[in-house]
């Protein structure tokens, strides 16, 4: 058989190093053994890792929790995009800095004479010549939510044609159900308090 390159084993065989240890070569063609900071627990099916782990290609993983750590430090060079979909959401306890570069809310060109504010719309400028309606999201699944409506016509705005705002079924605006917008240029800035009110400040 050896002369083919490969060998036939029958029966158990043995290893070196502890128990649920993953074996490895001690060098190139050597003996196998294994290590206490590399071993594989078959009953809960968790491979376990004491030490640096160097990766040169990619992770992918359904789900990936960090556990019992101080300080996390991610670093990378270029862009970097986190999500893939407009629904995800990212959750940060404690405070945001940037140290570097600048933060950038979502802006929508508003062309049309309705619309409904999305989950991710920061600023609506409102183009369109015509009156306008505008549909807020719902206050309970927007809490501390910031949004900004600014009149990007460049002439005085009056009724018929003003911006109307309206707020979700049972929701208020100020305690009114809905707030027009005129006069020149003119905006509206309000925030969510995440039950079922929107507040213009």
């Amino acid at each position: 058989m050896a002369d083919f390159g490969w060998a036939y084993l029958s029966g158990a065989v043995t290893g070196e190093g502890p128990a649920k240890s993953i074996q490895y070569l001690k060098a190139t063609n050597g003996e196998l053994t294994g290590s206490s900071k590399f071993t594989f627990d078959q009953s809960t099916n968790k491979l376990f890792l004491t030490g640096t782990m160097i990766i040169s290609g990619t992770i992918q993983a359904l789900t990936f929790d960090v556990i019992h750590t101080n300080k996390i430090e991610l670093q990378s060079s270029g862009s970097s995009n986190f999500g893939n979909d407009s629904g995800d959401t990212h959750v940060f306890t404690g405070s945001v800095s940037i140290v570097s570069g600048a933060f950038r809310n979502h802006y929508k060109r508003l062309t049309t004479t309705s619309y409904t504010a999305s989950a991710y719309d920061s600023i609506i400028g409102v183009s369109a010549s015509a009156a306008v309606s505008i549909k807020l999201p719902s206050a309970a699944s927007a809490y501390g939510r910031v949004l900004i409506i600014k009149d990007e016509w460049s002439f005085t705005r009056t009724n018929p044609k003003a911006i109307g705002i309206t707020a979700s079924s049972g929701q208020k605006i100020d305690h009114a159900d809905n707030y027009g917008i005129t006069g020149d240029n003119a905006a509206l800035s309000l925030y969510s308090d995440g039950v079922s009110k929107w507040f213009i400040y």
